[in-house]
């Protein structure tokens, strides 16, 4: 019986030494993750194209302007798990697939099922957020769930709350640790 303990108390050692350094990574890393630490030349080109399109007097950001063409634009703005998060000039016509391409697509932790279209101003008897799966649409191509987009709408997509790689190692490190301790006391 003794010897089987050891066993697996060596074993689960094992694995904690494997995984710690896994597991240290992936929280350092993660406050770090930046599009501006990616490719900051991207990032600013984007941007300062972005503003350059909007009018320079000033339009307040819940109607809709034009640009020298005659294209009618508005600011929508996208939080949350994407390449390219904050305030995009698009279309009047553009659509949640349209945003999606916008802002360079979603992040590895992104819940494309529970993607938010919060209006600004939602008209009388509307609600105020709308729930969209995404995924749904990349799978099928299916836009019949799509809300029509208005001006300073925002769409957040959020994190999906599954279990990753750094979560799985950090508990594991942990209950190697515990196990460890037990093991310990009980030798003595």
């Amino acid at each position: 019986m003794r010897t089987n303990l050891k066993k697996i108390v060596a074993m689960l050692l094992l694995v904690q030494t494997v995984a710690s350094p896994f597991a240290a990574i992936t929280a350092l890393a993660a406050p770090f993750d930046s599009p501006l630490l990616n490719n900051p030349s991207r990032s600013y080109s984007s941007s300062y194209s972005q503003q350059s399109s909007a009018p320079s007097f000033g339009v307040p950001l819940d109607t809709y302007f034009t640009d020298s063409m005659g294209n009618i634009l508005m600011y929508v703005n996208v939080l949350g798990e994407v390449v390219k998060p904050g305030q995009h000039i698009v279309r009047q016509d553009s659509d949640l697939g349209t945003i999606y391409a916008v802002v360079g697509g979603a992040n590895d932790a992104a819940n494309m099922k529970k993607v938010r279209v919060m209006r600004y101003r939602p008209e009388k008897d509307e609600p105020l957020t709308h729930t969209v799966n995404l995924k749904s649409y990349l799978e099928t191509g299916d836009r019949s769930s799509f809300v029509e987009l208005r001006p300073n709408d925002t769409i957040v997509i959020p994190k999906d709350k599954g279990l990753s790689f750094g979560r799985v190692a950090q508990y594991t490190g942990l209950a190697a640790s515990v196990l460890t301790l037990v093991y310990l006391i009980q030798r003595d």
